[in-house]
């Protein structure tokens, strides 16, 4: 959705920010229910998670606005470009349910979640790690408008080998948490064109009933091969705007 409105509306880095979070939140609060009713989020790693990335998605409303055009564009590509080539790279060595590699990070506790399906998950979890996971969420949330899940999904897989499954649920609930006082900042320094707000919250609203049905059918690798080709599409619609003559 940010290449779309940058590339075909040609909205600021800040307006974009402000109105795809308000998107993202509309669709955090609908995934994060259809995710809870699974039992597929781990509510207490994105509690504490929310602890650093609720502040410091303040200071991603300021920092937008004094990012060029071109600066914002690039920071995004690039970083969607990273996680594409991330997510094609261990999607064929995750295993669905449990963690049979160690975690690349130190200090880590054991923790099992069994959903509501009778699945079980077990993986490990830091506490140092959630609280930076937060600081980065919090400024990717309100920076580049995209909630800050997909950083929670990619460096849990990496550092702490956690289920993508149970990664994905997470990852909304910490949406949730954090969200709303990143659409509030935007809201008070006039980000927010509700023209593409509104519209774009109701469609999060029914992507978030139906996304997690659909991640829920589909194995690690599947889901995996979506979310990155999801991305590369993004950074390439990001990185046309700036080559092709207009």
């Amino acid at each position: 959705m940010i290449p779309v409105l940058r590339l075909f509306f040609g909205l600021s880095p800040a307006v974009t920010a402000g109105v795809a979070l308000f998107m993202v939140l509309a669709n955090g609060i609908s995934a994060s229910f259809a995710y809870l009713r699974q039992g597929r989020a781990d509510v207490r790693i994105a509690l504490v998670t929310a602890i650093t990335g609720i502040p410091f998605s303040i200071l991603g409303t300021i920092l937008v606005h004094h990012v060029p055009v071109a600066g914002f564009d690039l920071l995004y590509g690039a970083m969607l470009v990273y996680f594409f080539v991330d997510l094609m790279r261990r999607r064929n060595r995750s295993t669905p349910n449990v963690s049979t590699a160690a975690p690349r990070l130190g200090g880590t506790r054991e923790r099992t979640l069994i959903d509501a399906y009778g699945e079980t998950f077990t993986y490990r979890w830091s506490v140092p790690l959630a609280l930076g996971l937060g600081v980065a969420i919090g400024l990717a949330t309100t920076f580049f408008g995209i909630g800050g899940g997909v950083i929670f999904t990619l460096t849990s897989l990496a550092l702490l080998r956690m289920p993508v499954h149970i990664s994905a649920a997470t990852a909304m609930v910490v949406m949730l948490l954090t969200a709303p006082v990143g659409v509030a900042s935007h809201i008070i320094a006039g980000d927010v064109n509700w023209s593409f707000a509104v519209p774009l919250a109701a469609g999060g609203i029914i992507g978030g009933q139906i996304g997690p049905q659909i991640a829920r059918r589909l194995s690690t690798p599947q889901l995996l091969t979506v979310l990155a080709y999801a991305l590369l599409c993004a950074a390439i619609a990001l990185g046309l705007r700036h080559l092709i003559p207009r």
